[in-house]
């Protein structure tokens, strides 16, 4: 979900509390006093717990987060629904036929979103350069060119489609909550793929 910088208490709060990475941290014993073990999670701490106490409260709040951003993107996602959602791009639809099926290609969706809607997006997904976003079948473009003419960023926005038809919503957020670089990884691959062929195509 490849672009806008949001520097707001927002951002800040879903980064520390919805994708944080908590990490018991190695070599604890020797730092804290006895019976405690460093805990990081954006800054680092002793706490008077055990591994296997500390690691419950990171599970915990790992399905917290998970069922939070769930639940935002099937707020955002009928939010978005509301609106003027279009069918995707007849000359878009024709080059990315090689790399999805049908199922894909004719539940997806778009929309041009004004800046809010996408900087919203950019403090819960963690990505620190938002030019679209996907919520579960409709994406969300920041601009219109890029909508109406950038095949590899909707090769990219279709893999999470994809992933949302496999997955469903709540193992969508819970994966991308756990590591999101995993969920993201096949798009931007896809994303390259696409470019290149088109580029070779192009010269």
């Amino acid at each position: 979900m490849p672009a806008a910088s949001l520097r707001t208490l927002g951002r800040s709060m879903a980064l520390s509390l919805i994708l944080c990475s908590p990490l018991l941290a190695s070599g604890a014993t020797t730092q804290c006093p006895t019976g405690q073990y460093q805990v990081c999670m954006g800054s680092c701490f002793c706490a008077p717990v055990s591994q296997t106490e500390i690691g419950t409260v990171f599970a915990q709040v790992g399905q917290i987060a998970a069922t939070g951003l769930a639940g935002w993107i099937k707020q955002s996602r009928n939010s978005a629904a509301a609106g003027d959602v279009q069918p995707i791009p007849l000359n878009i639809r024709v080059q990315l036929e090689p790399y999805y099926d049908f199922q894909v290609l004719d539940s997806a969706r778009y929309k041009v979103g004004d800046t809010q809607e996408l900087n919203a997006a950019n403090a819960m997904l963690q990505n620190p350069d938002v030019n679209a976003v996907t919520l579960m079948d409709i994406i969300v473009f920041r601009h219109e060119q890029d909508a109406l003419n950038n095949v590899a960023l909707w090769a990219h926005e279709l893999k999470h489609v994809q992933q949302y038809q496999q997955w469903g919503v709540d193992d969508f957020a819970a994966r991308y909550t756990r590591d999101y670089d995993a969920v993201e990884a096949p798009a931007y691959k896809i994303q390259a793929d696409v470019a290149k062929t088109l580029g070779k195509h192009g010269s």
